[in-house]
């Protein structure tokens, strides 16, 4: 069975088939998705609704991890932002500023606490790392897309995925999905994960401010 040249050249076609195949409406697609854990070479997002920029300016990482403290605590310091996310004072002032200036949260004394609660524009994504043969390698990196992802898939190529499918307990283990692809677009499915909330919030919403933001 002929296999595919380059993964590239499997990318491509699984993007043109996916929505074919998956019968998936009102998606955003985003490719090289990098958010600390490698690169994701797909990553599909179902939205809630149509999407409209924010009136405000893209979050930033810092922002996004003030964010993340002031959200778990009922009340936080500056002093305690500092500590907690080993950020300098100076960045994290800016941050509580314009998090502050967005309504995200709000400032009482010399405290700040949650306001307004971010909300994700996605119902679900779906994170696609995809491989020629090495499939171990594959499914090292798809599960670091858990942290952001709700689900987490390898694609295949059809020709090189035997081994593959002949472990597929690793991939149930590790509750990462797997795909075949053919090289005339033949996709077939041999494990579906079960869907789980992303490990890390903050990586999630960081993915989010990509598809808000692409």
């Amino acid at each position: 069975m002929a296999g595919f040249s380059s993964e590239r050249e499997l990318v491509n076609l699984f993007k043109s088939t996916y929505y074919n195949k998956f019968d998936v409406e009102n998606t955003r697609m985003l490719e090289e998705v990098g958010l600390g854990f490698g690169f994701a070479d797909l990553v599909i997002a179902e939205l809630k609704e149509s999407l409209s920029l924010p009136k405000r300016e893209k979050l930033s990482p810092i922002d996004i991890n003030v964010y993340q403290v002031v959200s778990r605590k009922k009340k936080v310091s500056l002093e305690n932002v500092k500590r907690i996310t080993g950020i300098r004072q100076n960045e994290v002032r800016k941050s509580l500023e314009r998090l502050v200036d967005d309504c995200f949260i709000k400032k009482i004394d010399s405290y700040f606490e949650l306001n307004v609660k971010y909300k994700l524009p996605f119902k679900k994504s779906i994170a696609f790392e995809a491989k020629l043969s090495n499939w171990k390698r594959a499914i090292t990196q798809a599960y670091r897309y858990k942290w952001f992802a709700d689900y987490s898939y390898v694609v295949m190529d059809e020709a090189h995925a035997n081994q593959a499918i002949r472990n597929l307990s690793q991939f149930e283990n590790y509750n990462v999905g797997l795909l075949t692809i053919s090289v005339d677009g033949n996709i077939k499915t041999y494990y579906r994960p079960q869907k789980q909330l992303p490990i890390d919030p903050a990586m999630q919403m960081m993915f989010s401010e990509e598809i808000l933001y692409q």
